[in-house]
Parts: C-alpha cells; sequence; structure tokens
C-alpha cells in the first residue's frame, strides 16, 4: 500500500500543473462549453501499461470502457473495466540453455468503481481519480520443467484487490464529444501470489473520448432586459408612442419564437425630476402600459405582473448630474434613469 500512497501523491502532483493551465486557457471559452453537463456517458478508450518488473512481462497495449454520471460540479462516478495482454519476456537461452521458453503471459482484466474529483469544469477539466475494484490475472505459464528454477508457476486464474489512484484531463470538443487522458498507478494486490511476486503495481496511461448519452437538458435561467422609457413614451407621459407599441410588440414576439418561460416581470424606473409621489405614480402607469401591450400581443396574464419603483433605484445621481449647467442638459443626464425592466424568469431553449 506504501507504494499506492506514492502513486497518489504524484497523482496530485500532476494534477497542479493541469489546474493552472486549464484557469489559463479557459478565460474566453465558449459558454455551452463551460456549463456543467449531468448527462450519463460512456468512455472507450486504449491503454498502455507499463508492467510491473516482477510479472516478468514486457509492457502492453489494451483497451477498456468506462460508464459515468455526473454527481455534481466537481465529482463523477462511474465504472470502469479495462483489458491489457502482457506478453512473457524472452528467456536468455544462450546463459541457461536450450528449452527454455518465454517467461509466461498476463491477460488482465480490471473492473473499478473510480471517483474523479475535477478541479475545473471549463474548456479544459483537469482532474484527480481514485477507485476500488476487482482485478483478474491470468496467467499462462508456458515453460518446460527447467525453468521453474527462475520462479514461474502453474499457470493460474485469480480474482484478487485492486486499488488505483492517478490525474487526467477532459477536453469538451462539442456537446456530444470530449476528449480525455489521464495517467494511474493500479495496485493489484496479487492474492494467489503469481510468479513468488507479493503485489504488483502497473503503471498506466490511457486516451479516449467521452460520449455523452442523450440531449442536453435546457437550464432555466432568468434574464432582464432594459427598455429606455424615452423609447417607449413621450417625457413625463405614460402613453406609448408608435415607436413604444411596435418595440413591445417585437419584444412579446421574440419570446414567443425563442423560449419557453414560467414569469415575466415589469418593472418602471424614472428620474428624479419632479416629486417622489408623482415619480411613483408614473413609474406604475408606465409598467402596467407594457404590461398590457405585452398581454395583448400574447404573453399569458397569469405569468405577468406590473410594479413601478419611481425615482428609488437611480442609475444616475443627482451628485453625477450637478454639472448641468441647463434643464435640458439635465434631462439629458438622468436619461439612464428612464428606463423599463422585463424580467424573464424560467426561460429555456426551445
Amino acid at each position: 500500500m506504501k507504494t499506492l500512497a506514492l502513486g497518489a501523491l504524484s497523482a496530485a502532483l500532476l494534477a497542479s500543473p493541469l489546474a493552472l493551465m486549464a484557469q489559463t486557457m479557459d478565460e474566453g471559452a465558449d459558454q455551452p462549453l463551460r456549463s456543467f453537463d449531468d448527462r450519463w456517458y460512456i468512455a472507450p478508450f486504449a491503454a498502455y501499461t507499463w508492467a510491473d518488473e516482477d510479472r516478468g512481462t514486457d509492457d502492453g497495449v489494451g483497451f477498456g470502457l468506462a460508464v459515468g454520471k455526473p454527481v455534481n460540479s466537481w465529482l463523477n462516478l462511474e465504472l470502469r473495466a479495462t483489458y491489457t495482454n502482457l506478453v512473457g519476456e524472452s528467456s536468455d537461452q544462450a546463459a541457461v540453455g536450450p528449452g527454455f521458453a518465454d517467461e509466461g503471459d498476463f491477460q488482465v482484466g480490471d473492473l473499478a468503481l473510480d471517483g474523479l474529483f475535477f478541479l475545473n469544469r471549463g474548456s479544459v477539466q483537469p482532474f484527480l481519480l481514485a477507485g476500488l475494484g476487482v482485478i483478474s490475472d491470468d496467467f499462462s505459464c508456458n515453460r518446460s520443467p527447467a525453468n521453474f528454477a527462475t520462479g514461474c508457476k502453474n499457470g493460474s486464474n485469480k480474482f484478487s484487490f485492486m486499488a488505483e489512484a492517478g490525474a487526467g484531463v477532459l477536453v469538451p470538443v462539442s456537446e456530444y464529444v470530449s476528449l480525455r487522458i489521464d495517467g494511474r498507478y493500479r495496485y493489484d494486490d496479487n492474492s494467489a501470489d503469481l510468479r513468488d511476486a507479493s503485489e504488483f503495481g502497473d503503471w498506466i496511461v490511457t486516451a479516449g473520448i467521452s460520449i455523452p448519452i442523450g440531449a442536453r437538458a435546457a437550464k432555466p435561467v432568468t434574464r432582464t432586459f432594459e427598455l429606455s422609457a424615452d423609447a417607449l413614451f413621450g417625457f413625463n407621459k405614460d402613453m406609448l408612442s408608435p415607436t413604444g407599441v411596435s418595440t413591445i410588440s417585437g419584444f412579446a414576439r421574440d419570446l414567443g419564437d425563442k423560449a419557453n418561460y414560467t414569469n415575466v416581470q415589469v418593472a418602471g424606473h424614472t428620474d428624479p425630476i419632479g416629486s417622489d409621489s408623482f415619480n411613483q405614480d408614473l413609474s406604475d402607469r408606465r409598467a402596467n402600459r407594457v404590461r398590457d401591450q405585452l398581454v395583448t400581443d400574447g404573453v399569458p396574464s397569469d405569468r405577468i405582473s406590473a410594479q413601478g419603483f419611481g425615482e428609488t433605484r437611480l442609475k444616475v445621481t443627482e451628485a453625477d448630474c450637478a454639472g448641468a449647467s441647463s434643464r435640458a442638459a439635465l434631462i439629458e443626464c438622468f436619461q439612464p434613469n428612464r428606463r423599463v425592466e422585463v424580467t424573464v424568469e424560467g426561460m429555456t431553449g426551445k
């Protein structure tokens, strides 16, 4: 288990520069690839194994498949199976004489439940991994009797405990595929003491793709749209101008064509010119005018509400406009305050 601990430490050291690289590359990434994707996925991969020298084999290639599910923004759980054929090293016949065959082959298959601990869910996603499972060592000892002196026992197939730890990186390419590479240390308990070894420790690197299953669920969002009151109404007026009617109708059409929604809130705001009571009343009337027009244009009345806030939520304060030299200049300075905000809750793309 000491070797396993060293493997886990190596994985942590490997993941540190991956996390730094991810933070750098993630800047400016496309939003669709940045958000959390909770779909089930399958991940076929190719593997290369640096075999423990106690196995008496060459290194080997293999393949595998993982099936997983993101649990939250930092953890995936997956069931992972790997198969590798490790061919025995050839004996030195010049040294030991004729009749010697190879050291014996291992067909190694493992099945593990892994946890993938993500450091970043951006356009580059480094992760640490750890898992427990079982491993099958199908050992074929193709040796003549004279070769038993080097420790090759009769062939056998034995299931043993295994554990693994490592690090990797996932790079989303599109909504339906991501590239994936990882490296791991695998501890094999070798309960049958094959080839007179108490345990095996293999290093494995894999490369493959991750394929989500099914369509990505749309995530409800809340968006606020700001409309200039000067473009909708006359100054100090609450009747929609022809341009205002056209603007609101276009907005309603856009809502109906492009999104589903659960609730629409219309908020009216004024500048501080005039009395508090006048501005409160004006903002109420303007918010309700916009609400009524949206209902006329097809927004369900039971999903929409309206409220005025008067001059209580200024974007430009009187101190900001202290330098205005005339009433016209003051009206122009306060223009950002005169607005109608439409907040749409539960928007999801159709």
